[in-house]
């Protein structure tokens, strides 16, 4: 079973792979005519009435009613007005539709006061094609009152087939709108829907629509559809704060460059806790960095930032932090304290060297390279393409028991976590350099306060990264890929609404 977000994502990483979404709603439709057809036959029906809606669900009734109208007497309802249609594809094929006039009935009902232009014989049969996988909260006006029409109908023992999800059924908990449709059947495209089940959807058939395997584990733009809090009436702080807890000494660089990741990826506020000794030299990056510091030269217990820790939404904890004994003593301390109080946190890069796997959690993730993989497991992994099987299998062996999300760098990333996994193909060679995985850990650090997914913000941060890499090609440096960052980000969304 799939969740929406879940089916929605796939269908443009489908799309991303090079199976279009509009190929893929022509491969709904006709799987949706062929079972349509089989009933028809099985009872001698020859009038289809299809009540299409004007998204993505609409679109797979009108592919149907251009595969079923050289067979039965076809007639498609658009409730509302075919210039509210907002997907590309259900345009395309409502614009077909408009261009067979002489096979089929076509007709908007605009409003309420047009339901009358709705005709159901007692020998059709009913499409529900109004809401598909969308619909949240209750129904109203017009759907409402052709939802009642169509219940009427089926206690009248005409047969009703519905779209991928009964409309005012929530496919993902089951959950009842006040109104909605009491279908015979339910085809569903791909997978079956979380909520659904034969007592609320009727009979279910199980379509595949010619989505390829790698769309369900191969990291790309319609992950950013994990991101829930886009809201146009932003205030300071919705985007999240991320703490970042690193440098020593000798290095400033690599909380900078982590810092900036997290303010490229749309954070709003970026906080730095570093000694005094590198301090300065952080604050020069830019003035948008706030700097805490302290005496020490490297980070203690005595150094640890207790008064910031629940203040930010997430930490990233270990660019540029060394490795001193009294180091390790305060990495485990800030464990302790973060696991009592579930606070997300992203351990990257000397931090990784220093942890207590018996201290992880369910909202750590780790972003280990290959060597560093090898020291926390004790697995090296292999490096060339052709054993990338092998090196997955022991990335999924190794965390099958950890609580923690790990994304392991590579030249295909793996971003795994229980007996889940995604691998991320962005990203150019170049990128194995110093402090692309710096930019990367700040940038996961964003992304978990934009999904509140821990798994989805690893591999989102994977992709963008990789994707701003590839951008930045031409004379790359590390900062050339920051600047590309929100380039990635906009690319990616850009992608998700071309349809």
């Amino acid at each position: 079973m799939i969740s929406t977000l879940e089916m929605s994502i796939i269908d443009v990483n489908a799309d991303y792979l090079g199976v279009k979404r509009l190929l893929l709603m022509e491969n709904a439709g006709k799987g949706l005519a062929d079972f349509v057809w089989e009933i028809c036959k099985k009872k001698a029906l020859s009038n289809i009435i299809i009540l299409a809606g004007k998204g993505g669900n609409g679109g797979d009734g009108m592919v149907a009613a251009r595969h079923l109208a050289n067979k039965a007497d076809v007639s498609l309802y658009l409730l509302g007005e075919k210039e509210d249609i907002r997907k590309g594809s259900t345009q395309k094929n409502w614009q077909i539709l408009e261009n067979m006039l002489h096979s089929l009935n076509l007709h908007e009902v605009k409003d309420s006061t047009e339901l009358s232009k709705i005709q159901i014989m007692q020998n059709s049969i009913i499409i529900d094609a109004i809401f598909g996988t969308g619909v949240r909260g209750e129904v109203t006006g017009l759907y409402s009152q052709v939802i009642s029409m169509i219940n009427d109908h089926g206690k009248k023992g005409t047969d009703i087939i519905c779209v991928d999800t009964p409309s005012g059924i929530n496919p993902n908990t089951g959950q009842k709108a006040n109104t909605f449709v009491k279908g015979n059947y339910t085809v569903v495209f791909h997978k079956t829907k979380k909520g659904l089940t034969e007592g609320n959807s009727g009979k279910i058939r199980v379509v595949p629509i010619g989505i390829p395997p790698e769309a369900e584990f191969i990291v790309g733009p319609g992950d950013l559809l994990a991101i829930s809090n886009i809201n146009k009436w932003q205030r300071k702080g919705d985007q999240g704060k991320v703490l970042v807890i690193g440098g020593n000494e000798k290095y400033s660089g690599a909380p900078a460059l982590a810092a900036m990741g997290a303010l490229q990826a749309g954070s709003d506020l970026v906080t730095i806790v570093s000694p005094e000794q590198v301090a300065q030299a952080i604050r020069s990056y830019t003035p948008e960095f706030i700097v805490e510091s302290y005496s020490s030269s490297h980070l203690t217990l005595d150094s640890i930032p207790y008064h910031l820790l629940e203040e930010y939404n997430s930490i990233v904890l270990g660019p540029g932090l060394g490795r001193h004994p009294d180091t390790q003593k305060a990495v485990e301390e800030i464990l302790k304290i973060t696991k009592t109080k579930n606070l997300p946190l992203i351990i990257d890069a000397d931090g990784l060297h220093l942890i207590n796997q018996g201290q992880l959690y369910s909202k750590v993730i780790l972003t280990p390279h290959a060597g560093e993989f090898a020291v926390l497991s004790g697995n090296s992994l292999p490096s060339d393409s052709e054993s990338f099987p092998e090196r997955l299998n022991k990335v999924l062996e190794t965390v099958k028991d950890s609580p923690a999300v790990w994304l392991v760098k590579g030249p295909w990333d793996i971003i795994a976590h229980s007996d889940n996994y995604k691998i991320n193909k962005s990203g150019i060679p170049e990128m194995s350099r110093g402090g692309t995985g710096d930019i990367l850990a700040g940038l996961t650090a964003s992304m978990v306060n934009k999904t509140g997914d821990h798994f989805y913000a690893a591999s989102i941060a994977a992709f963008i990264n990789g994707k701003a890499g590839e951008l930045a090609h031409r004379n790359f440096s590390t900062m050339r890929l920051l600047a590309k960052i929100p380039e990635a980000i906009q690319m990616s969304w850009d992608f998700i609404l071309e349809d």
